[in-house]
């Protein structure tokens, strides 16, 4: 089966650590452009993987053996890049957020439809423990869900000074860190019903990796409440404010239910998912002690690798030609989670709980 053209648009840190890997290692994919605001940048990339580097986005976009993009560049871009390329026929993969207002999502998914091209945005939900945990949420293994418990935080992004300049980014860690809980949370159960929330910048004056001092202008803080239709209530803490860095994340969903609880840690090799369940057990899990609980479980999973399985579902969804996927990374999913993420902001700034809208 011949593999599918892609281009890359953005050549950055997340490109040369994610994208060109997985396309590289890929079977179904073929890299065959490159364009980037920084031309310089991708020579040593197609030494290594291939392609043309492109001096525009419309000499790309004209490429016909350029079936398929992924969009990695800074957030405020997504939206018109996803638009342009959807418009001129390409199937898309573009980085989180979707978008950086609930105006231009709703651009977006008009696009997609139109198009009739697979439109796939991140974050990536379909991994073997968030899989896991929802099979085990609907086949009721902990009882009625009520309620949950997630956060994610490190030090901040501090080799790239742009994701704290509002000029450039617009958002802040919301559409960094908060954007994987709430999709991950929206994937498990559902679209919301309203958000209250309140963001803040707790460390104005940073210093970058190479030294530079940097003033912080988007939010580093959040703290937001969720509540779903189910009468399910989840609180979800994102800050750069943590000393960890990215090889020491602080990551991890609680969700309760009446007869068990589910731990989701995606940043742990060791337990990526475990149950308690004090009156039954797993069957075919490994029996643990976790945070000092006893009647622990850690369910046995396939090995697996996040970026070749993105670049591996999007494959699959452009083969099939099935335009809303069935794993949720869709523009009408992350549609709702852009809304979320708008929604907090103007719950922080009203001190009012704000009705979600999209489904």
């Amino acid at each position: 089966m011949p593999k599918i053209g892609i281009g890359v648009i953005g050549c950055g840190d997340i490109a040369r650590a994610r994208y060109f890997p997985a396309i590289g290692g890929s079977a179904e994919f073929e890299l065959r452009g490159l364009q980037s605001r920084t031309p310089a940048i991708c020579e040593p990339i197609v030494k290594q993987y291939g392609g043309k580097i492109y001096p525009h986005l419309d000499a790309l976009l004209r490429a016909l053996e350029i079936e398929a993009v992924v969009i990695s560049t800074p957030h405020p871009s997504h939206a018109e890049l996803s638009i342009r390329c959807l418009e001129a026929g390409k199937h898309v993969l573009s980085e989180k957020p979707m978008a950086t207002s609930l105006a231009d999502a709703r651009r977006i998914f008009e696009a997609a439809e139109k198009s009739r091209r697979v439109y796939m945005a991140l974050p990536f939900d379909e991994n073997p423990p968030v899989e896991e945990a929802k099979r085990l949420i609907e086949a009721g293994a902990i009882g009625r869900v009520t309620s949950a418990d997630a956060v994610l935080a490190h030090q901040g992004p501090q080799h790239a000074p742009w994701f704290f300049d509002r000029d450039k980014a617009e958002w802040g860690v919301l559409a960094d860190l908060g954007v994987y809980l709430i999709s991950q949370l929206t994937y498990l159960f559902g679209p919301a019903e309203q958000v209250l929330g309140r963001v803040n910048t707790a460390i104005p004056d940073r210093t970058s990796a190479a030294g530079e001092p940097i003033k912080v202008t988007v939010d580093d803080n959040v703290a937001m409440a969720l509540e779903w239709p189910s009468r399910i209530l989840a609180t979800i803490r994102a800050n750069w404010c943590s000393p960890s860095d990215h090889r020491n994340v602080i990551c991890e969903t609680r969700i309760y239910g009446t007869t068990g609880m589910i731990f989701v840690n995606l940043a742990s090799k060791t337990n990526p998912i475990v149950v308690f369940l004090p009156k039954a057990a797993i069957e075919g899990a490994t029996p643990i002690e976790y945070n000092n609980m006893s009647n622990c479980y850690r369910p046995a999973l396939a090995p697996w690798d996040g970026d070749a399985e993105i670049m591996r579902s999007f494959a699959a969804q452009i083969a099939s030609g099935r335009l809303v996927s069935a794993n949720g990374s869709n523009a009408s999913r992350q549609r709702h989670v852009i809304e979320i993420i708008d929604k907090t902001y103007a719950a922080s700034a009203s001190g009012s709980a704000q009705k979600l809208e999209t489904r």
